[in-house]
Parts: C-alpha cells; structure tokens; sequence
C-alpha cells in the first residue's frame, strides 16, 4: 500500500516536470529553465534528507490511569518526536488494538506529521462495550521523506495494555456455601488454626462421608478407615470462575459484581484461575477492592477455554466441596 502511494506521487511529480519542459522548450523562458533544473534536482535532496531525518524519528504511547469500565470512552496519548532538522516527513504508525479474549492480527494505521525539532501529542479515542484486558501494539513506524517518494521504516516499540473493568449489576440474595478440601498452607482461620486438624482415623461407618475416607491408610490396614476431625473450620469461600470461548462477558461481569458485594459485607474468600495453556490452576486472596481488581486483571490476562473448567477442577480436586461457580451469567452453587 506504501509502494502504491509512492508511486503515484512519483508518477503527479513527473507529469509536472514534463510540463515544465515543455514550457521551457517552446516558450525558451531562462525562469522555467531555472525551475526545471530545480526540480530535478529536488527529488533527490527530498530522498536524501528522508534517510537522515527518519533515523530521529520516535513515538511513544501512553495508557490512561483512570479506571475504566465497559462502555466508558478512553484515550490513548500518542507523543511523536523528531530530532533532526528535516521538515514535512509523514510518519504512519500501523498497530493492533484487541482484546486478549478476542485476538485478531487486523492492522490500523495512525498518521502523524515529522516536523523538524517538533513534538507533538495526539489522543485516540476507543470504545469498548466488553470488558477484558486490552492490548496494543506496534513495531514499526512508516516514514517517508517530503515528497513522499520512498517510505523508510523505523522501529517502534510501543506495547501497553489496557484493563477495561466489567459492569456491576445487581445480584440477588444467596446463602453461600463455604469451601471444603484439602487446606491450602497459606489459609489460616481467623484463630490462627489450619483448615482442619484430624484427632484419630476409626473404622468406616454407614452414613460417613466418602471425602473422609483415609485412603492410605485403609490400604495398608486392608480395611476402610475414616478420618475423625478435633475441629472443622470452615474458613473461606471459593470461587471459580469459568471462563469460556463466546461467553466471557457474562462470567466477568457476575465474578466481578458477586465480589463487589462480598468484599461490602466483609466477606473475603479465595479465587481459583484457570489456565488452559497449562491446565494449572492458581490461588488469589481476596478480601479488599485492590485484591478483588488484581484477580480480575489475573483472569483477563488468561485465554478463554473451550474446555468444562468446572470438571478439570474435580478431575484435579476430587474432595472439594462448596465450591462457588461462575459459569456465564450464572452463579452456581455447588
């Protein structure tokens, strides 16, 4: 597209040299002769001087600060400068602009003018009615020289992201169950005590619950042995949120409005974020706004699954119970 557009000012330029040749063949006029010489020689000063000046050519690009939620308009600052004394060079800066959940390679392009020791700041406005983590990036800067014969191409390197916050919406009254499983070492209650202490292991009895079962135990004793607690404490809740291909909106929005009014109620819990290219799961705390916006930023930082998140947890975490699902625009109590 650049060659293109060369090439037709290239091809305007030689039209109007011709015609300035035959102005100074038929008419013999000493000032067309001078302009003819002129512009002859002009496109090579013009290429010259592209060469030197696209080499001081530099943008940068900076995120907004302010917090911003789906639908809220925001501006990007765009801060071009040129060091050398070459005038009138376009510079076009073609990046992309996505969200992680829905990555594509589609290209813009922002023109902006090189003047000769200038510095100049641009805001782009953006819009996004979805939430997620938003990223731009670019790598390259199209320079051409100021007759716009030849683009040069200088390296940029600009990559910011930009977390765009789900909308609250109101959530109905539910009792939530707590989080039963194995005890995370770094969960404490809020004695101090471990998520639960075994007083003794006894032999099985109907009515006992499967989860209790010692299953080392009972292979080497060769019969089925229970594990009888000194304490249960319920300490936390948990929360898994599903995030899946087509219907990442409606898990961010209800994992982000359900943490809003927990954390209102001072009620802390723990969130579980899964990671499709490893399969792992990992473990937030949260029990304040500021823990509550880093486990959200955690999740839209990961990829979308096409996979039953909930059955990989089970799969990898068998015992747990009372563990809170966000799956799409539905709160699942498990």
């Amino acid at each position: 597209m650049e060659h293109l557009k060369n090439a037709l000012y290239i091809i305007s330029y030689v039209g109007m040299v011709a015609v300035v040749l035959l102005v100074t063949v038929f008419y013999r006029q000493p000032l067309a002769s001078v302009l003819l010489v002129f512009l002859i020689i002009l496109p090579f000063i013009s290429l010259a001087s592209g060469a030197y000046g696209y080499k001081h050519i530099s943008i940068t690009a900076t995120a907004p600060t302010e917090h911003i939620t789906a639908g809220d308009e925001f501006r990007i600052r765009f801060h071009i400068r040129n060091t050398s004394p070459v005038p009138l060079l376009r510079c076009t800066l073609q990046y992309t602009f996505c969200n992680m959940f829905r990555q594509d390679d589609e290209k813009f392009s922002l023109t902006l003018a090189g003047e000769s020791f200038a510095s100049e700041k641009i805001n782009l406005g953006f819009k996004t009615s979805m939430p997620g983590m938003f990223v731009l990036d670019a790598d390259k800067i199209l320079i051409s020289d100021p007759l716009h014969f030849h683009t040069f191409t200088a390296k940029a390197n600009i990559h910011i992201t930009i977390p765009v916050m789900p909308k609250v919406v109101p959530l109905p009254d539910k009792d939530l169950p707590k989080f039963e499983g194995e005890p995370f070492d770094d969960i404490v209650s809020e004695n101090g005590e471990l998520t639960r202490d075994i007083r003794q292991l006894r032999e099985y009895r109907a009515g006992d619950r499967l989860r209790d079962i010692h299953w080392k135990a009972s292979a080497s004793l060769g019969e089925l042995m229970v594990k009888e607690y000194e304490r249960s404490v319920d300490l936390m809740y948990f929360i898994l949120p599903e995030v899946n291909k087509g219907d990442e909106e409606g898990t961010l929005v209800n994992y982000y409005s359900l943490g809003k009014k927990m954390i209102a109620r001072g009620m802390g819990f723990r969130a579980a974020i899964y990671d499709p290219d490893t399969k792992v799961f990992s473990y937030m705390n949260v029990n304040d706004e500021r823990s509550l916006d880093e486990s959200i930023y955690e999740i839209m930082r990961k990829k979308a699954s096409s996979e039953d998140v909930f059955s990989v947890y089970m799969s990898q975490n068998p015992a747990s119970y009372g563990v809170i699902r966000i799956c799409r625009d539905k709160i699942i109590l498990n």
